[in-house]
């Protein structure tokens, strides 16, 4: 429970905290969190893929923007891999959202 109050704390008083959406709440009763693909960045701890560690805009496709992002963790889609090429509409759920340096 301390460590969904310090999620929920973070997500709240982060400087980016306005692109988090909450999504409802899990089988135990926490808040989830969700943000578009073209709000994430370097350092950002999406649930299931870990830290997103290179995120940029690729060329367009279709008329939809396109981000390129590695993340910490691999995913079977449908083959392993820890490179995604997605469009600017899907979300993804988010734990953490990247420090702030000063």
């Amino acid at each position: 429970m301390i460590t969904s109050q310090k999620i929920v704390k973070q997500l709240k008083t982060h400087p980016r905290a306005h692109v988090v959406e909450q999504e409802g709440a899990d089988r135990t009763g926490a808040m989830c969190y969700r943000a578009q693909v073209k709000y994430l960045a370097v350092g950002d701890t999406l649930a299931g893929f870990g830290k997103v560690q290179e995120w940029s805009e690729t060329d367009a496709v279709d008329g939809w923007r396109m981000f390129r992002m590695v993340t910490e963790h691999p995913q079977y889609c449908p083959v392993e891999t820890n490179v995604f090429e997605v469009p600017e509409y899907l979300y993804y759920g988010l734990t953490a959202l990247a420090e702030q340096e000063e």
